[in-house]
């Protein structure tokens, strides 16, 4: 069974780091969209923020580029190609869950295409894999493609749905300088 990343996808806006919370919050409501992504000058992902985390985060008037520390951890997820296997959307429920964020980035070429909602990855999870305490009840010796950059704070995790050339591992989204990112298990 597959799902299409496609048909989980939510709206959202784009915004710079140098953009202010209380204004992105305005440009949310405008545009009747529950998700903001964060980018660098770059075009590199900072963060992905609800309408509920920028409540959280008040009227500041500072620029997400300083409240960078203060934003969830950064998911990732290549939104090629559009159907997600079981074990890929398992793996990134699980993912999901241990994070506690409430939606992940789909990256396209380097670049934002789309947002997926914790709660429409929920809806999406078969129950038949699930046991009585909503636990995951596959095969623990799924490989992942999953990474972690632990310098970044929060942390920000990439989940690669096919292995890179060589085998090489990835460089962090959120901030280049931070090199290569490590298997997160």
């Amino acid at each position: 069974m597959a799902v299409l990343l496609s048909s989980m996808t939510a709206a959202f806006i784009a915004v710079t780091d140098d953009d202010e919370p209380v204004h992105t919050r305005a440009a949310m409501t405008e545009n009747r969209v529950e998700h903001a992504v964060i980018v660098t000058p770059d075009g590199g992902p900072l963060g992905v923020l609800s309408m509920a985390d920028l409540r959280r985060l008040g009227d500041v008037t500072t620029s997400f580029a300083a409240l960078a520390d203060r934003m969830p951890a950064l998911v990732v997820l290549a939104a090629e190609p559009d159907a997600l296997a079981t074990a890929e959307l398992l793996d990134l429920a699980e993912l999901v869950g241990r994070t506690g964020i409430q939606s992940v980035l789909l990256e396209a070429g380097g670049r934002p295409v789309g947002v997926v909602p914790r709660a429409a990855l929920a809806a999406a999870v078969p129950l038949d894999l699930l046991d009585g305490r909503g636990v995951r009840a596959g095969d623990p010796n799924v490989p992942a493609l999953r990474y972690v950059c632990r310098r970044c704070t929060p942390p920000s995790f990439l989940l690669l749905r096919t292995p890179l050339p060589d085998e090489r591992r990835p460089t962090c989204r959120r901030i280049f300088f931070h090199g290569t990112m490590e298997p997160d298990s």
